[in-house]
C-alpha cells in the first residue's frame, strides 16, 4: 500500500532550481494526502503513520527518479542508475549497444540526459529529505512522534541526504585532495526549500569547496550513526541503520585517503584480527556463497543497505538491473563485461564468480549474472555490503603498515570464492605494493556492476603507485568477440574503443546541467572548469 501510495503522487519540481518536491493526491482511489511542500503540514504529519508514509517518500525519491525527456522511470539515483552509470564511466564493464553510450564514450554535454537526470534528480530526492525532515521536526514538536520515533526518521532522512551527495560528488567535483577546478564541491542544502522564500535563499547557496562538501556529509552521517537504530523493525536491508551509516564512512574516508579514520570506522563494523568476521552491530557477516547477497538479495547477512525494487515499482525496462545486463530470458544485454576485467590473472579461472556471477551469451560475449531476474525487475540495488567494509579496511591497513591484519581481511573476502589450495600466503607479496595491487584488484572482481569502479577510479587520481589518471580505454562492443575472452589473454589494442582521457580534461567531470545554469545565477558562475 505504501509503495502504491507514493507511485500515485507525483513530485513537482520548482521551476527556480528543480529542487522543490510536493506530493499531490492524482487519482481518485488513493488517499487524499495533502501536499507536503508547506512545513508544518497538520494532514501529513498528523498521526506516526502518516510520518512514517513521508519518510518513505524520501526512499522512493532516491529509487525512482524521471528520466529527462520523457519523464519515464530510470532508476535515478539509485534505482539502478548509480550502478549502470558508474560501471559506463569505467571501463570493466562494456556497453553493448546506444542506450549507455554516451556515458561510455564520454560525450557528456550540459544537456545529455545521463547526466542531467542524475544531477536533477539527486537534488530533487535531496530537497524530499530535508522536506520530510522538518516536518518530522514539526511533529515532535507537537507531540505526534516521540524523540525516539523522531530521531529515527530524522537519521533515515539524514543518510539519505548524506548518500545522494557522496555520489554527486564522484560525477561533479574532483577527488578529495586533487587540485583544480577552483575547489568545488557541490551547493550543500541544508533547508527544505518550500516557498518563494526559501527559493530566493537557495539560489544564494554556492558551491562549497571540495573539503566543505565531505565535512558536511560527514557531518550528517555522523549524526544518523547517533539516532538510528542497529536493527530497522521494518527492513534493516532497505532502511537505514546504525552500521549503513558507518559503512558508508568507512567508504568516504578511505576516498579522503584518511586511512586511520577508515580503520577507526571499520572496528565498529569488524570483531578482532582474524577469520571470520563479525559484526557487533547489525550482525553482519560475509555469506558463504559469493551469489548469496543477489540470490537473496531480500534476506542475508551481508547486504548493509540496499535500493528496494519490487515487481510493481522499480526502474523499468529501460532501467532495471536484470532488464540492462543479464544474457538470461527476458535480459536485454546492454551492459556486457569486457575482457579487460574477465581476462585479468588475479582471478583465477576456477573462482566460484566466473561461475556463478558470469554467464556467457550465445555470441560467446560475457555477461554479469548477479542480477538473474529481469522478468521480475524486483531486485533491490546493492549500495554497500559488508565486503566492502573489510577490503576498505583492509587497503587502509596495508597503507598504514600492518600488511598481517591487511590479507587476513583481504582471504576473508576471496577464499570464499576459490578453492583451499590457491588461498593468498605471506610469501606471495614481495612487498606492501604487491599486496595493495592484489586488494585493489578484488575490489574489482567483488564489485562488478554494483557501481563501485568509477569510485576507486575517481579516487586513484594521484595515487603515488596506482594512479588511475582519468578515464581509462574502454573496448568496443562491435570489435570484440568470443575469442578475446580468457583469463591471461591479453586484450589487443585492436579492440579498444577509445583512448585514455587524463583527468585534466574537462570530460572527467560532469557539467552541471544547462537548466540549472538557466536557472540559478549562482551556480551559472560556478560551472565546473571548460564546460
Amino acid at each position: 500500500m505504501k509503495n502504491y501510495i507514493f507511485k500515485k503522487i507525483s513530485f513537482v519540481v520548482v521551476i527556480g532550481l528543480l529542487l522543490i518536491t510536493a506530493f499531490t493526491s492524482c487519482e481518485n482511489e488513493t488517499i487524499e494526502l495533502s501536499p507536503v511542500d508547506r512545513v508544518p503540514d497538520e494532514t501529513v504529519y498528523l498521526t506516526p503513520d502518516r510520518c512514517e508514509l513521508a519518510v518513505v517518500g524520501i526512499y522512493d525519491a532516491a529509487q525512482s527518479g524521471y528520466y529527462k525527456g520523457n519523464d519515464a522511470r530510470r532508476g535515478y539515483p539509485f534505482g539502478a542508475a548509480s550502478i549502470f552509470q558508474s560501471d559506463m564511466r569505467g571501463a570493466d564493464m562494456m556497453n553493448m549497444a546506444s542506450f549507455y553510450l554516451v556515458t561510455y564514450n564520454n560525450t557528456i554535454n550540459t544537456t545529455s540526459p545521463n547526466n542531467v537526470t542524475m544531477w536533477e534528480n539527486s537534488l530533487a530526492a535531496i530537497n524530499r529529505a530535508n522536506v520530510v525532515m522538518a516536518g518530522i521536526e514539526d511533529a515532535k514538536e507537537n507531540g505526534v512522534l516521540t524523540e525516539e520515533q523522531a530521531n529515527q526518521f530524522i537519521g533515515e532522512c539524514l543518510f539519505i541526504r548524506a548518500l545522494t551527495y557522496s555520489n554527486l560528488l564522484i560525477h561533479f567535483a574532483l577527488p578529495y585532495g586533487v587540485q583544480g577546478n577552483n575547489n568545488y564541491g557541490l551547493p550543500y542544502y541544508e533547508k527544505a526549500i518550500i516557498d518563494q522564500e526559501s527559493i530566493d535563499e537557495s539560489l544564494k547557496v554556492e558551491r562549497s569547496t571540495v573539503v566543505e562538501t565531505y565535512a558536511k556529509i560527514f557531518a550528517d552521517l555522523n549524526r544518523a550513526e547517533q539516532l538510528l537504530p542497529a536493527v530497522h523493525s521494518v527492513n534493516s536491508i532497505t532502511r537505514a541503520t546504525k552500521g549503513a551509516a558507518i559503512a558508508i564512512k568507512t567508504r568516504l574516508n578511505l576516498w579522503k585517503k584518511d586511512w586511520p579514520a577508515v580503520i577507526t570506522e571499520a572496528q565498529k563494523l569488524v570483531s578482532g584480527n582474524a577469520m571470520p568476521f563479525t559484526s557487533p552491530i547489525g550482525g553482519y557477516s560475509l555469506e558463504s556463497d559469493p551469489a548469496a547477497p543477489f540470490t537473496s538479495f531480500a534476506k542475508n547477512s551481508e547486504s548493509i543497505f540496499s535500493i528496494e525494487n519490487s515487481s510493481d515499482d522499480n526502474p523499468t525496462v529501460n532501467g532495471s538491473l536484470g532488464q540492462m545486463s543479464s544474457t538470461r530470458a527476458g535480459g536485454r544485454q546492454l551492459v556486457g563485461m569486457s575482457p579487460i576485467l574477465y581476462n585479468s590473472t588475479f582471478w583465477l579461472e576456477n573462482d566460484l564468480r566466473r561461475t556463478t556471477l558470469t554467464m556467457k551469451s550465445s555470441a560467446g560475449i560475457v555477461f554479469a549474472d548477479k542480477y538473474q531476474r529481469p522478468l521480475d525487475q524486483d531486485e533491490y540495488a546493492p549500495i554497500i555490503r559488508y565486503a566492502e567494509v573489510l577490503l576498505n579496511y583492509a587497503e587502509a591497513s596495508v597503507r598504514n603498515g600492518n600488511t598481517t591484519l591487511a590479507l587476513e581481511l583481504l582471504n576473508a573476502v576471496r577464499n570464499r570464492s576459490v578453492q583451499e589450495a590457491d588461498y593468498y600466503v605471506a610469501a606471495d607479496f614481495a612487498t606492501n605494493n604487491d599486496l595493495l595491487e592484489a586488494i585493489l584488484w578484488e575490489r574489482r572482481i567483488e564489485f562488478f556492476l554494483e557501481g563501485r569502479r568509477w569510485e576507486d577510479i575517481h579516487r586513484l587520481i594521484n595515487d603515488p603507485v596506482f594512479d588511475t589518471m582519468g578515464i581509462p580505454a574502454k573496448t568496443s562492443p562491435q570489435k570484440t568477440k568470443a575469442v578475446h575472452y580468457g583469463v591471461g589473454l591479453a586484450v589487443p589494442s585492436s579492440i579498444l574503443l577509445t583512448q585514455p582521457i587524463p583527468y585534466t580534461d574537462r570530460r572527467f567531470l560532469w557539467p552541471i546541467s544547462q537548466d540549472d545554469i538557466i536557472r540559478n545565477p549562482t551556480l551559472a558562475e560556478q560551472q565546473n572548469t571548460g564546460w
